[in-house]
């Protein structure tokens, strides 16, 4: 029998990203002076990396470090860090220095201070008057202001979140109508956030995920998942979504379970589509696409791609073309390797087995996404072999994606899920096992 660990999702699994340094070498670090620092981003790594060491040592220095105002822009930016870091760390004890830095000509720091007054619950009639000035302050972010005030239930924010509404900037607009809703309680123009997710500009699809979040605008789940962003925005919309309403005990697996499942797929037949081809491109032009951003424009590509491998001599190019792209740069690229590796599977040749076996036992942070992908893709190509390191991966003690891409991939298989994975430690991972059980697949 497979026993699977018992986790719950690690909010901060790419913090540790130097291993190597000590807490006594950041410090040291972040004290040197500036003009002894061998590169200017030396201060702000520490800055960045002492959030690992949670003790008074740690706060003590960060805390002086986010009121040291000296203009040198090695300074500028450790500062900027030191306030996210004392947020994660959650040291109340920093708010007056971090309500200090609210008067800074830095409008970055600006923006960090503002973040890490939500983050630790500032007491809101403290600093209310400074963040209605902030709102009215154009040189500011004010998108991530609208989100503190409603964070701390600042009512005297509505009227300048009101007139928010009228601003060309979409990501305000969307921003200050969430985070009304959260003040007021009326929801009634919540529908209307679910158009920017077709937005032209991918980072206001992005950010308005953010805000159906914020607004716990449950009736968007489905918009969330066809929406044509990464997988990553729109996995943290709809698990964010659905912890909100677990909480509550109000989850009903036949409709949160099918949403997951087809984001895990990704198949960009399920994504509405927001951009087009007067032309069919070319086949070089449809695989470079696939090292984008816009993710709206790859599932494009990628539709494209697949639509054309349904006959067998493009199919064959296809396959040849991804894995010449694959070996030149796709394997150091986390986002074209992805869709690679989906594209893979989808192709139906086997001839990428190993790329994929690799894929999926790849545990660089910045791969994470593709190891889902290669669960899914492997259980296509190898339905032979595949079922014994489904079932380790199903109950491995890292990230919920890949555990319940694993189930998604057994269920493929017509295997039951490891009778362990029942009592997975997340509760979406667990209840996905126990569909598979209810189903007749389990024993």
């Amino acid at each position: 029998m497979t026993a699977c660990i018992s986790i719950t999702v690690d909010p901060n699994r790419f913090q540790n990203l130097f291993p190597g340094l000590s807490q006594a070498e950041a410090l040291a670090t972040l004290r040197k002076p500036l003009e002894e620092l061998e590169d200017v981003s030396d201060r702000y790594l520490a800055a960045a990396h002492l959030v690992n060491f949670p003790n008074e040592q740690t706060m003590t220095a960060l805390m002086a470090c986010a009121a040291d105002d000296h203009p040198a822009q090695a300074q500028r930016i450790a500062r900027r860090k030191a306030v996210e870091s004392l947020a994660r760390l959650g040291a109340r004890q920093a708010l007056p220095v971090i309500q200090d830095c609210l008067n800074s000509g830095d409008t970055y720091l600006v923006e960090n201070a503002v973040w890490a007054l939500a983050e630790l619950q500032a007491q809101p009639e403290v600093v209310t008057e400074p963040l209605l000035q902030l709102l009215k302050d154009g040189r500011q972010n004010r998108r991530v202001v609208a989100q503190t005030v409603a964070r701390l239930g600042i009512r005297e924010a509505v009227a300048p979140l009101e007139a928010l509404r009228q601003e060309e900037d979409p990501l305000l607009v969307t921003a200050a109508t969430a985070a009304l809703a959260r003040l007021t309680g009326n929801k009634d123009d919540l529908a209307d956030l679910e158009s920017y997710l077709l937005h032209p500009d991918v980072t206001v699809r992005r950010g308005v995920i953010q805000d159906l979040m914020d607004a716990q605008a449950f009736d968007a789940l489905a918009a969330i998942a066809a929406a044509p962003v990464s997988p990553v925005f729109r996995l943290r919309g709809v698990r964010g979504l659905a912890d909100q309403q677990h909480q509550h005990g109000v989850v009903q697996a036949g409709g949160l379970l099918p949403l997951v499942d087809r984001i895990l797929r990704d198949d960009p037949a399920t994504i509405t589509l927001v951009h087009r081809y007067d032309t069919t491109p070319n086949l070089d032009f449809l695989v470079e696409e696939l090292y984008g951003t816009d993710f709206g424009r790859v599932y494009l590509a990628m539709a494209t791609l697949m639509a054309a491998a349904k006959n067998a001599t493009a199919k064959d190019d296809t396959l040849a073309a991804l894995t010449r792209s694959f070996a030149d740069r796709g394997w150091n690229d986390y986002g074209a390797h992805y869709h690679m590796i989906k594209l893979f599977g989808w192709l139906g040749d086997p001839q990428p087995l190993p790329l994929v076996r690799e894929a999926l036992a790849n545990r660089r942070p910045q791969f994470q996404k593709s190891r889902p992908a290669a669960a899914l893709t492997l259980a296509r190509l190898d339905r032979r072999q595949a079922a014994p390191v489904l079932q380790d991966v199903a109950c491995e003690g890292s990230f919920w994606e890949l555990r319940y891409a694993a189930l998604m991939a057994l269920e493929t298989l017509g295997l039951p899920p490891p009778p362990a994975a029942l009592a997975d430690g997340d509760w979406l991972v667990a209840l996905r096992a126990k569909a598979m059980a209810s189903d007749g697949t389990a024993p």
